[in-house]
């Protein structure tokens, strides 16, 4: 489900257009990096990535504590996020739901993954309660509301009991005045997409009503501006590892 932009052209590419997956190879290759590192140094802020600040917040709300033994990954497109996730946990089972036939090929063979047909809002192969960890990012920030909230609620059903729940959102966090004015500034009328903004409280209050508690949340880089990465966890014991309400700022 690879869904960022390719650069910075005069027009941007739309959200729900997929990376040109002999672009992106050939572009990576000339640059003398990885696919996930050409993709990943296209926009830093300061001296880490999105993919390093994003690993740091998880890391430090307790994610990788424990065993991940079976992962589920919805839109992992070039697997830079996969990539970390696997070299962190090695996992004995990793998942996939990629909207991309050639990337989501070339992911399984590359990684190994098992890879599941998606229709765009469910997680219809996975059993309920049967994953350690069930993750999205850079994905949830451009869908149609209707469809993040269905992933939010298959999330929420085939994390296991004690199991974690990771992505990031747009929420009133991430268009303060002076992410607000970088959105403004870089011409995104000129683009064919728009970013969707989700109620922070709203979805909080919605896990905590299918058994999932909401442990942390940190902001993360997404070109212009910033995304808030959100941490939950399903049926956990009353102490929680950060305030679910805090802003994020």
């Amino acid at each position: 489900m690879v869904r960022r932009r390719l650069g910075n052209s005069q027009k941007g590419r739309p959200f729900s257009e997929f990376i040109s997956f002999n672009d992106t190879q050939k572009a990576a290759k000339a640059a003398g990096v990885s696919v996930g590192e050409f993709l990943e140094r296209r926009h830093v802020v300061g001296n880490k990535t999105a993919l390093e600040v994003t690993f740091e917040g998880l890391t430090a709300l307790g994610v990788f504590d424990g065993k991940l033994d079976r992962i589920c990954e919805i839109g992992p497109g070039s697997g830079r996020y996969l990539e970390k996730t696997m070299s962190l946990c090695n996992p004995a089972h990793y998942e996939i739901y990629e909207t991309s036939a050639e990337w989501r090929k070339w992911l399984a063979e590359k990684y190994g993954v098992t890879t599941r047909q998606s229709d765009w809002r469910t997680l219809g192969e996975t059993e309920a309660a049967s994953v350690d960890l069930v993750q999205a990012h850079k994905v949830f920030p451009g869908l149609p509301l209707l469809t993040t909230i269905s992933y939010f609620r298959e999330m929420a059903r085939v994390a296991r009991n004690g199991g974690w729940i990771v992505f990031d959102v747009m929420t009133e966090t991430c268009f303060d005045v002076v992410n607000l004015q970088a959105w403004f500034d870089a011409n995104p009328w000129e683009w064919e997409w728009s970013p969707r903004m989700c109620s922070f409280e709203y979805v909080v209050n919605m896990f905590e009503s299918l058994g999932v508690t909401a442990i942390g949340n940190f902001l993360v880089p997404l070109y212009p501006g910033v995304t808030q990465c959100l941490v939950f966890r399903k049926t956990i014991p009353q102490e929680k590892l950060s305030n679910p309400v805090k802003s994020g700022r």
